[in-house]
């Protein structure tokens, strides 16, 4: 790192859906780093503080995977995501809403 840059800085969520992506993926570390744009280094460090580093037998660098999840457990994740998907909708309608209403308040 050169003089006068700063490290780049990643919100605690960011941090953990990049946790959860390379723990459910069943791809190297480097790889899912590679696409998310982040150094190898972070992303494992990320993995090894959220306790996810355990190798598989027999396939050097690759971080180990649980077994497929369950029927019930994808539905519970799916209603999950929608509560989440419906929270997040009605966040970017108020949003919208507050926006025009101060755009309408500086003119």
């Amino acid at each position: 790192m050169s003089v006068g840059t700063k490290a780049k800085q990643y919100t605690p969520d960011y941090v953990a859906r990049a946790v959860r992506l390379c723990d459910s993926s069943n791809r190297p570390v480097s790889e899912v780093a590679r696409d998310l744009g982040v150094e190898y280094a972070t992303l494992y460090g990320w993995m090894k503080k959220a306790g996810k580093t355990k190798r598989r037998q027999g396939m050097p660098g690759a971080i180990q995977t649980v077994a497929p999840p369950t029927p019930a457990a994808m539905e519970a994740e799916i209603e999950r995501l929608r509560r989440e998907l419906e929270e997040v909708k009605m966040e970017r309608d108020f949003l919208k809403k507050a926006a025009a209403f101060f755009a309408q308040q500086s003119k």
